[in-house]
């Protein structure tokens, strides 16, 4: 069938369309083949039920005087909002009813008779109209022609509720990056190939000297010998997290190196903060063990790692650093 067809064709251009002026303009583009119409159009509606924005090929002094002398007395209208169902104006109401009418003078004005209306509802609410109208000596709508343009209409609220979804997601990415470039920390989120996805703009000055280690950090991640990996050299140290699995991703931190800036707390993990907070105490290696209930030699083992994140040699010169942090405001 012709409009199985079409409809088929209605659904597939709406679901490429991202936004609601990409919705718009796939519907208007494919709807004619599905409804024979002189004119037609797409009344978006806002929370009170007053038009928001209308796309038609009709023209716009038939549009002005519709909403100037027709709305208010339009009974396909009335009951499209009454019952939320697609109606045209023989089954709407009485032919007298529709003669005297206002929107029947506004109608024929414009050369038009017959109307047709269909809900477009998005979580249960009227979000707009699709209308189409017919001259006097056209054949009036039938009773297929107003199932064809409930699925236009269905189709068309799915269509407009997915953009909405993909602007607010958009509206909120956008907004969480402002946020993250107002950040003074660095942060960059590559997926697990290393690619860049977000970088904010403490970032960017530091990505030439810190691209080696998230290359490292996600050959790591890819591989599954680590969740956390800390890199550091002369300029940069970087601490990468891999996100979630679903999210295929990794979080990296940079912080630029120089003296006591170096950022000991971010870089060590809780288990080896705590052992070089007891390192910093005072303690020995047999004492640590004791307190961590831990062998002496997964002391030595934490040690060497904190030794090679905190960039020290020895317990004195952790210690130090221990301090410098602490020190800073």
């Amino acid at each position: 069938m012709p409009s199985r067809n079409c409809q088929l064709r209605l659904a597939a251009s709406l679901q490429g369309a991202l936004t609601e002026t990409e919705v718009t303009k796939a519907y208007l583009d494919v709807v004619p083949e599905l409804i024979g119409a002189r004119g037609r159009g797409f009344y978006r509606l806002d929370a009170a039920g007053s038009p928001a924005a209308v796309a038609a090929d009709v023209s716009a002094d038939f549009l002005a005087a519709y909403e100037e002398r027709g709305r208010a007395g339009d009974p396909v209208l009335d009951y499209v909002q009454a019952h939320l169902r697609p109606v045209d104006d023989t089954r709407a109401c009485p032919v007298t009813a529709w003669q005297e009418s206002p929107v029947h003078d506004v109608l024929r004005g414009a050369g038009f008779y017959h109307s047709l209306e269909a809900p477009v509802v998005v979580s249960g609410e009227l979000i707009g109209t699709i209308n189409f109208a017919r001259a006097g000596n056209d054949r009036a709508f039938s009773l297929n022609e107003m199932r064809n343009a409930g699925q236009a209409a269905e189709q068309l609220g799915l269509a407009v509720q997915r953009a909405l979804r993909f602007e607010r997601s958009g509206e909120r990415a956008s907004l969480l990056e402002t946020v993250l470039d107002r950040l003074p920390q660095a942060l960059v989120v590559t997926d697990m190939d290393g690619r860049i996805v977000l970088a904010n703009q403490a970032a960017i000055p530091l990505l030439q000297l810190a691209a080696p280690h998230i290359a490292a950090a996600a050959a790591n991640f890819r591989n599954g010998t680590s969740r956390v990996t800390v890199g550091s050299q002369d300029q940069v140290t970087v601490k990468s997290v891999r996100l979630p699995a679903e999210f295929y991703a990794t979080l990296s931190l940079i912080y630029p190196r120089g003296g006591s800036e170096l950022p000991l707390w971010d870089v060590l993990s809780p288990r080896e903060q705590q052992i070089a907070d007891w390192v910093a105490q005072g303690l020995t290696t047999k004492q640590i063990s004791e307190r961590a209930v831990v062998t002496q030699n997964t002391v030595k083992q934490h040690l060497k790692r904190i030794f090679a994140k905190a960039d020290v040699s020895n317990r004195a010169e952790l210690v130090q650093r221990v301090w410098a942090t602490r020190k800073e405001p």
